[in-house]
């Protein structure tokens, strides 16, 4: 499989159109999401990769889940 066909399969999942949801899991959910789009800007990635850094990140997230903390 090419490289590009890849890629757009890895995104796929990772739905670029969702609404904001500012607010919706409170300020301190915000103020990450926000850090992690600074970091993202700070490191000059492009659109594509920074889709493809934050599918990754939520895979691995799903994939350690049993090892997080969660409230």
């Amino acid at each position: 499989m090419e490289r590009e066909t890849k890629r757009a399969l890895y995104l796929e999942k990772f739905k670029r159109e969702n609404e904001m949801v500012k607010g919706l899991f409170g300020r301190e959910v915000d103020q990450i999401g926000t850090d992690l789009v600074e970091l993202l800007k700070k490191e000059d990635l492009t659109l594509d990769q920074a889709y493809a850094s934050l599918q990754y990140a939520y895979n691995l997230i799903k994939y350690e889940s049993n090892f997080l903390r969660l409230k």
